[in-house]
């Protein structure tokens, strides 16, 4: 049996079913590739000539990521499944914050700094294990998805200082695509389901274009062929708080990916190893510095694939290394890079109601884990996502503090982690060190 799961997984398959099957995984996971540079690009006030590189350069390092995951690179990294890499969305928030905090290199310097720790902290993950356990991962993602609601809310309305800012046809497109994705939900299942936002950003971007919306002049100016450039976006910049904060999520990253390479090796009927692990998140790792050099995101192992191999049942990881290349020649086209730039603002807002409220979800199911009977699980889980909350409603409450303290405490992800941690030490000291061993979550 053993022998026949390895065969399947390593099934070199002719090309074209290579091709048909790559594409498919490929537009499995598009809207989730090219919603993040467009959320991050508009948060941090990027101009679209530069939103359309962001996306290029995203796709283009998204398949490299994919690449060392499924291939691997000799024994030290890669866990060498059908396992597809993709932005890290509970990464969304901390970049936006970083690059209006303080800058976009900052950003990367951060990222570059998190993949290094990722890297370190492969070999000794087990450990990091007893201080996230699902309360405090929980509290955590539920902040991040609810922290972000307000830039959804923003968009879905046109945009933050735009001049028709919550007008009729902005808000009736927004929520038309928010309800055609909703009713996607609803009447299909498999493949289709999974590509329910995509859907609704195309079908809305058309709406959008009859109603005057869409602008295809930055499409006219990019040129047909262009490769990401390292540090394009100027020389990576390293400070304490921003890498402290990646390296938080990256955590979470982590721990949500080691949930994902289970659930893919019971797909692919394979046992996965402490050692396949540790392969993979070295392979994240890499893939977050590769992020960092080409200026686009750190990368996590994508779990909506996952359901695509066991509806489809085609195992092979080499169907996923064709799907890496494809995104690495997707991302060398600017002129389709810069088609996701005319995608109207209030189309995004519809998607990103969606998403982020599914952020907040999937946080809350970590959190049905959580034995609330006991009250210091109450008070952690609490207590944190509270603070959190509040600092992101109110960021004067911090305004006295002195300027390190500010960094750190106005960004309601990093109260709420601190928080947590603390508390969840404080609270739950015996289980934590005396056998207490969290639950690996995996994300949907």
């Amino acid at each position: 049996m053993q022998n026949h799961t390895v065969d399947k997984v390593n099934e070199k398959l002719p090309l074209y079913q290579l091709l048909p099957l790559g594409l498919q995984q490929v537009l499995a996971m598009y809207a989730g590739v090219i919603i993040v540079p467009m959320i991050i690009g508009k948060g941090i006030g990027m101009t679209p000539e530069q939103i359309a590189y962001l996306v290029a350069a995203d796709l283009f390092t998204c398949g490299i990521a994919t690449l060392i995951q499924s291939i691997g690179i000799g024994k030290f990294a890669g866990i060498r499944l059908p396992v597809i890499l993709g932005c890290a969305f509970q990464a969304v928030a901390p970049m936006i914050i970083i690059g209006t905090k303080f800058s976009i290199g900052s950003i990367y310097g951060s990222i570059i700094a998190s993949g290094i720790f990722v890297l370190i902290a492969s070999y000794f993950f087990q450990y990091l294990l007893k201080f996230f356990p699902p309360v405090v991962i929980g509290s955590i993602i539920t902040v991040i998805g609810l922290s972000l609601i307000n830039v959804g809310i923003y968009n879905l309305g046109g945009g933050q200082g735009a001049k028709d800012f919550g007008s009729a046809r902005n808000l009736l497109l927004g929520f038309f695509v928010l309800i055609f994705i909703i009713v996607v939900n609803r009447f299909f299942h498999g493949f289709f389901q999974s590509i329910s936002v995509l859907l609704g950003i195309i079908v809305g971007t058309i709406i959008g274009a009859f109603m005057g919306m869409v602008d295809f002049s930055i499409v006219g100016q990019e040129p047909w062929f262009r490769v990401a450039t390292p540090f394009y976006f100027g020389t990576p910049e390293f400070h304490f708080i921003p890498i402290v904060l990646m390296c938080i999520i990256a955590v979470i990253s982590m721990i949500e990916s080691t949930g994902v390479f289970f659930a893919a090796g019971t797909v692919c009927e394979k046992e996965i190893t402490g050692d396949d692990v540790g392969k993979g998140l070295r392979a994240e790792g890499l893939a977050q510095i590769v992020g960092g050099v080409f200026n686009s995101f750190p990368y996590t192992t994508f779990s909506q694939n996952i359901g695509l191999i066991a509806l489809t049942g085609v195992r092979s990881r080499f169907v996923v290394v064709t799907g890496g290349f494809i995104l690495i020649i997707l991302g060398m086209l600017p002129k389709l890079a810069a088609i996701a730039t005319v995608i109207p603002t209030s189309v995004l807002g519809g998607a990103m109601i969606a998403l982020f409220g599914m952020v907040a979800i999937s946080g809350i199911r970590n959190l049905q884990m959580v034995d609330f009977s006991r009250t210091s699980n109450m008070l952690v889980a609490g207590v944190s996502i509270a603070l959190g909350l509040g600092v992101t409603m109110v960021p004067s409450i911090v305004a006295g503090f002195p300027s390190y303290a500010k960094m750190v405490f106005e960004s309601g992800i990093v109260t709420c982690s601190i928080s947590a941690i603390i508390l969840n030490l404080f609270l739950n000291w015996n289980e934590i060190f005396n056998g207490g061993t969290p639950t690996i979550t995996k994300r949907d």
